[in-house]
């Protein structure tokens, strides 16, 4: 076989993959319409025994190696944390408690507060660092080379189940690889 014949079905697994017509192309997804790919992470229905991120995470905390991978089924919303909540690159984003309220800029806020001398602030961040977890989307032990909003159709604010393994990373955050996800509606 040359490689002339091989090269059109190169070219339609990498169109697949890196979610297929009509996906956004300038790197930003927007959420909405699913790649067909994402047939493989979708779930049809909620599962039922769905936990929090701090209900996950105090438990996690409370065994003997909270390193060691566990299954769980998380309910969280998407983004919420510090920082980007998604990887452009990569099937992964982030995701905070439900019991957060979405982030909301505080009247105190100007462009030359301090946010890391508040103490108001910095306790903020605190309470909000230890609702987030990281998400990666696990497909055979690897994590898609794609944006999950062009993969999923994924946006911020939806709130999502995830059915995966959790485990304490070692900076003290949650982390879930989930290989299904259910959104709410």
């Amino acid at each position: 076989m040359n490689r002339r014949s091989l090269l059109p079905g190169i070219i339609a697994t990498a169109l697949f993959w890196l979610g297929g017509c009509g996906a956004p192309s300038d790197g930003e997804g927007s959420g909405g319409d699913a790649s067909p790919a994402a047939a493989r992470f979708l779930l049809t229905e909620e599962p039922p025994e769905a936990r929090s991120v701090l209900e996950v995470k105090a438990d996690l905390e409370k065994r003997a190696q909270p390193d060691q991978w566990s299954e769980v089924v998380l309910l969280a919303r998407i983004g919420g944390g510090e920082g980007p909540t998604w990887d452009p690159a990569r099937a992964a984003f982030t995701v905070t408690d439900l019991s957060l309220p979405p982030e909301v800029a505080q009247p105190h806020e100007a462009p030359q507060h301090d946010a890391d001398g508040c103490p108001f602030c910095r306790a903020k961040k605190k309470r909000r660092l230890a609702a987030t977890a990281i998400v990666e989307l696990v497909d055979e032990g690897r994590v898609p080379p794609v944006d999950a909003r062009k993969l999923l159709g994924l946006s911020e604010g939806q709130t999502v189940a995830l059915r995966g393994r959790a485990r304490i990373d070692g900076l003290g955050g949650l982390a879930v690889q989930a290989r299904g996800v259910y959104v709410r509606k």
